[in-house]
């Protein structure tokens, strides 16, 4: 019996996103959610990106600090820094395959 709890631990381990993976989630969102406003608002996000508010708080600080996004009291918003970031990822994931969902239309849309 302890077998398969340690078994269901580590497949539960290996279905757990990565740093990367949370952070490309996040500027999908954003990118997706900002629409003709040109933000996206924080609940809306945390939704999207199936993150709980203090780990989408934790990822946005450090976004911000990395100049990918600008985050006030409008809301959220990619900077050309953290479009071109996102862009380049989804175009290397598309490269080799392992793009399990693409942003439609990143490439040529251009706010």
């Amino acid at each position: 019996m302890g077998g398969t709890v340690s078994v269901q631990r580590e497949l539960r381990f290996l279905k757990r996103r990565d740093r990367l993976n949370i952070y490309l989630d996040i500027l999908q969102a954003i990118h997706t959610l900002a629409g003709w406003t040109g933000w996206a608002k924080f609940t809306r996000v945390m939704y999207m990106a199936n993150l709980n508010p203090a780990t989408l708080k934790e990822r946005l600080k450090e976004l911000s600090y990395l100049d990918m996004i600008v985050w006030n009291e409008h809301g959220l918003r990619l900077t050309g820094k953290g479009y071109e970031f996102l862009r380049e990822l989804c175009g290397v994931l598309e490269k080799y395959g392992l793009a399990g969902r693409a942003v439609s239309g990143l490439r040529y849309a251009r706010r």
